[in-house]
């Protein structure tokens, strides 16, 4: 495992820990940054996890599309909390309607005390039930447009703190070219481990 604020390029799927919290360094322009959140997906056991996404930009219906239609497996329950309306706007078709596909809206951006009792809403209604959890947050870019780096700090301090509470692996989404290096290192600090993809370095295939 990558202690703390340390970096690793990933190029093996099965290089990835399977658990803890995740810091994905990647540009958000491109495909590199899909491809490596699909992987990140994939470390997981699908078919007896249940996965939560958080979206700032990208929408219900396009998320399934992209990346839930490219894993081998489905999760056993999808739960998704769209941020905002950037990603409702986008939107390219109707969300899912699956029985085990659930939507949410955090309407304000900056609402972050909303966004953490929603988030916390799904944790406590999946304890127990006997699946694992896995967490894509996409992304904390978008979190610091809304939060200065403080605020920021403390919001993901406390989830990623719950998420290892209840056992879940969760995988954040930041773009370091959008950021000074002092305020990557500072978020960089919360995570277990922390995963660059670069130009020439992707995670997976």
């Amino acid at each position: 495992m990558v202690g703390r604020s340390e970096r690793s390029v990933a190029t093996e799927r099965e290089s990835l820990p399977a658990d803890g919290n995740l810091l994905l360094l990647a540009p958000s322009i491109g495909s590199a940054e899909r491809r490596a959140c699909t992987n990140l997906l994939g470390r997981h056991s699908l078919d007896i996890t249940n996965a939560l996404h958080v979206l700032y930009v990208e929408s219900p219906a396009e998320r399934y599309e992209t990346v839930e239609a490219h894993l081998p497996h489905h999760p056993a329950e999808t739960a998704v909390l769209t941020v905002g309306t950037g990603g409702l706007v986008e939107e390219r078709g109707p969300a899912p309607t699956h029985t085990d596909y659930f939507v949410e809206t955090v309407p304000d951006p900056a609402d972050l005390t909303g966004l953490g009792m929603a988030l916390e809403d799904c944790l406590a209604a999946w304890h127990g039930d006997g699946y694992d959890v896995g967490v894509c947050f996409d992304s904390v870019s978008v979190l610091l447009q809304y939060a200065e780096t403080d605020r920021a700090y403390r919001f993901l301090h406390s989830l990623t703190d719950r998420l290892a509470a209840v056992g879940a692996a969760g995988h954040f989404h930041l773009d370091p070219a959008a950021h000074d290096e002092r305020t990557v290192a500072r978020l960089s600090s919360l995570f277990d481990n922390v995963v660059e993809v670069t130009g020439d370095h992707t995670v997976g295939p």
